[in-house]
């Protein structure tokens, strides 16, 4: 065979090939009838809404979320609400699930599915129960990771077993269970849009900084008493602006349970409505901790209807806020606490013209 024949011949082999592995590849490598196979959680699926109570476990601990006058909280962080979104998500993704396949049961393969025992050091697997009002099992299982296969055109498949069994099946629909507790919390403690911010009050506990401006939110901070030859870092400034957009926390104790020093780091934010919400903040046993309030300056907003809707948010943060202490990162701590001189640096002046 002449090479030139050899070489065709292998061109033709090679586009063969990919032609058929995209052909492959295109198509879902099962096809089930989701719809018409049996429900994993029977009890859950026909009233998900009777569940009130959800124990889940996993190498990290184990912690339980519960509903109490329609309002989901958590013994394990002093009846601290929990997001209420996130449990529907798992409610949901659990009562969705049916049956496709049964897996292995052979125990030294469960962890390549995540789904061996939660006692294990490296187990990635995740224990769920949800029960009702009367302690009725509505869900029980060991959730394992998402199925790499394709079901229906799409990859929506998880791994399951049933707890106390080797019985591991391949089901339709994801649950994606978060196993350590903060991030089940409602995290978010206030939310002020740097926009909105016309005046900021930092006080380190031996400087006090004043940052000012007009009524145009397009306007950039100035600094009271600004030091001759020295102007604005913007970066930093704009920084500080941001801090309270949207401030998160690390953990949370209520406010008896954590003794704060004499002398406080304090950051206050004014808004163009009159909100002022005050932080203040130590470092107890090496971790930052922040107490919020909010209040009202009077004769800020411009009617009687943004005076309303000022008031009501200074009640809602104030709400939430009132009985606890939070753990904050430590970029929020560090931010709010900087010294003058950091947010400072030396103007430069303009070249003389000869």
């Amino acid at each position: 065979m002449s090479p030139r024949i050899f070489f065709s011949w292998l061109v033709i082999t090679v586009v063969t090939v990919i032609l058929a592995t995209l052909i492959v590849l295109d198509r879902p490598t099962a096809s089930f009838n989701t719809v018409s196979r049996e429900p994993v959680f029977k009890d859950l699926r026909s009233d998900p809404d009777s569940a009130v109570k959800i124990e889940i476990r996993s190498r990290f601990g184990e912690f339980t979320l519960t509903r109490s006058n329609g309002i989901w909280i958590t013994p394990d962080r002093f009846n601290y609400k929990v997001e209420e979104n996130d449990v529907r998500r798992l409610v949901a993704g659990l009562s969705d699930m049916r049956y496709i396949e049964r897996k292995t049961s052979i125990p030294e393969r469960f962890t390549r599915l995540e789904v061996e025992d939660i006692n294990n050091d490296d187990s990635e697997s995740a224990y769920v129960k949800i029960t009702d009002s009367k302690g009725a099992l509505l869900a029980e299982s060991i959730i394992g990771r998402p199925s790499a296969r394709f079901i229906d055109g799409s990859i929506s498949g998880t791994y399951v077993r049933e707890p106390a069994t080797n019985n591991v099946w391949l089901v339709s629909g994801l649950a994606n269970v978060q196993t350590r507790l903060v991030p089940w919390l409602e995290r978010k403690i206030v939310s002020i849009p740097s926009n909105n911010i016309a005046k900021i009050n930092l006080h380190n506990g031996k400087e006090k900084i004043l940052l000012t401006r007009g009524t145009s939110k397009e306007e950039v901070f100035l600094l009271a008493d600004m030091p001759k030859g020295r102007k604005l870092n913007t970066n930093k400034v704009n920084s500080i602006s941001r801090s309270f957009a949207e401030i998160n926390f690390e953990d949370v104790v209520p406010r008896g349970k954590l003794v704060f020093p004499d002398k406080v780091r304090v950051a206050k934010v004014t808004t163009y409505d009159g909100v002022e919400v005050t932080l203040r903040m130590a470092k107890v046993d090496n971790k930052y901790w922040g107490r919020l309030s909010a209040d009202y300056v009077s004769g800020s907003a411009k009617n009687i209807k943004l005076e309303k809707l000022a008031l009501k948010k200074v009640n809602e943060i104030n709400e939430r806020v009132k009985d606890w202490t939070y753990w904050l990162p430590s970029a929020v701590f560090e931010g709010l606490n900087l010294n003058l001189n950091k947010l400072l640096v030396v103007e430069k002046k303009a070249p003389s013209k000869l």
